[in-house]
């Protein structure tokens, strides 16, 4: 079987299924497996970065971000 087949096969299958092949796949790779970010991906963290250097209070805590990220579900 390809990765070609593969993939048409998993997305035949239920969303819940296909978030845990994703899972288990990701958890298969070994620890020193670090895939660069796509050019798009790596263009927005850069922009991110230079914005946050520019402007440092206007970034927030990991306990902020929790806290507004607890807040939107709660909607």
């Amino acid at each position: 079987m390809t990765a070609d087949q593969l993939i048409s096969d998993a997305t035949s299958l239920p969303p819940s299924d296909r978030l845990r092949i994703v899972q288990a796949i990701w958890d298969s790779l070994p620890e020193d497996a670090n895939p660069a970010p796509q050019p798009g991906i790596k263009a927005e963290l850069d922009r991110r970065m230079a914005t946050y250097r520019e402007n440092p209070e206007s970034g927030m805590t990991i306990d902020e971000l929790r806290g507004r990220l607890e807040a939107d579900r709660a909607k």
